[in-house]
């Protein structure tokens, strides 16, 4: 096969060899390190079309770190234990360049900004996160209104000079996307920030499709596939090393929540369920002083459970707390009528996150495994 990018266009081989390439995502359905069943296999042929969707957008379809813009994951793309509160919106950039966000703060919860490395299809080139910047630390006009500058080095008017409305997100020399976390507490309530970014070094509009560009962009969304289905199965399958084990809880490093794009200013508790049709999982905790907290559940590929007409999570203003403070979660097959029940959706098992935002502490939930006779003594 020529490796001619125009020859590749020219006889249909750029897509012969996406076809291909694309072959090898099937591989992860048959992993024996994570021993699918069938059902799971099922949600990972979907999940799989979903990642692609993903790879199609990033590697296809934007304009490139010249004319960059905010767009949404497509519709149902989920991955890494994403938060079902959350809106997300990214921008394909480069750290070589240097870039001007407008935008008008709204009503939302929490509002982040972080510059990132995380093109899983060069997973060996993840570097993880490098700036970041939320809403406490963005400089306002009084009608919410703001500018932030995304670059190398620290541009003039910014830390806070008499007058300056300017604000900084630190570029690293490998960014290759800024990723917008805004959190709701309310969605029918509260709004989202209204953001507009632009390259301060572009001269003139998009270049037409360039052909010897398509091969690399249709690899790189298979790759995209394959190495993000992989990177989230490793990251899952990680979790008993780290102490958690089966139906409990362990702290993530800093360093770890760093590679996989954590905000710093999110500590995630993390663990793995497993339940019998009998079974059902008690998880207590106190949540600390913080701005925003969850619990949430996910299947074994990291996707959050299709929270659509199901209590799949909890949060800070939908939870209720016992007299002490605490929060005492179910989680379980049927609804055992408690009102902290978070439902399997059909899942013997999954993994399962909290989140403490801007917490003065971090508390590891405790659980306790039950059985049919012990729900009844516990009044489940």
């Amino acid at each position: 096969m020529s490796d001619d990018p125009i020859q590749k266009i020219r006889s249909a081989a750029a897509w012969a060899e996406f076809c291909d390439v694309l072959k090898q995502a099937g591989a992860v359905l048959l992993r024996e390190d994570i021993g699918a069943s069938d059902f799971e296999r099922a949600e990972g042929h979907r999940y799989l079309t979903r990642l692609l969707r993903a790879g199609f957008e990033s590697f296809a379809e934007h304009p490139g770190p010249l004319h960059p813009e905010f767009r949404t994951l497509p519709r149902l793309v989920k991955m890494g234990l994403d938060n079902p509160d959350n809106y997300y919106l990214s921008a394909s950039v480069s750290g070589r360049r240097r870039y001007r966000i407008r935008g008008r703060r709204g009503t939302i919860h929490y509002l982040s900004f972080a510059a990132q490395s995380q093109n899983f299809a060069a997973r060996e080139r993840i570097t993880g996160g490098a700036g970041h910047l939320n809403d406490a630390e963005l400089a306002l006009s009084d009608d919410g209104a703001f500018e932030i500058i995304a670059s190398l080095e620290k541009p003039d008017g910014v830390d806070g000079q008499a007058g300056a409305r300017r604000n900084w997100l630190p570029l690293a020399a490998d960014t290759t996307q800024i990723l917008v976390r805004q959190t709701y507490l309310d969605r029918e309530r509260e709004q989202p920030v209204s953001l507009d970014i632009e390259c301060l070094d572009a001269e003139g509009p998009p270049a037409p499709l360039d052909p010897a560009r398509v091969t690399g962009q249709l690899l790189g969304a298979a790759h995209y596939a394959i190495g993000c289905a992989n990177w989230f199965a490793d990251w899952v399958l990680g979790f008993d090393a780290k102490g958690g084990g089966v139906n409990r809880f362990h702290l993530p490093g800093a360093e770890n929540h760093r590679l996989l794009g954590g905000d710093p200013n999110i500590v995630i508790p993390l663990g793995r369920f497993e339940l019998a049709a009998d079974e059902a999982l008690l998880i207590e905790v106190k949540p600390p002083r913080c701005d925003y907290w969850n619990v949430q559940l996910a299947n074994i590929w990291a996707e959050s459970l299709d929270a659509r007409g199901r209590q799949t999570h909890l949060n800070c203003g939908s939870a209720q707390l016992e007299a002490d403070g605490r929060v005492r979660i179910i989680v379980a097959h049927e609804d055992p009528g408690h009102p902290n029940w978070l439902d399997t959706a059909g899942h013997s098992r999954g993994i399962m996150g909290f989140r403490w935002v801007r917490a003065d502490a971090h508390p590891l939930p405790e659980t306790r495994l039950l059985h049919q006779g012990e729900r009844k003594v516990e009044g489940l």
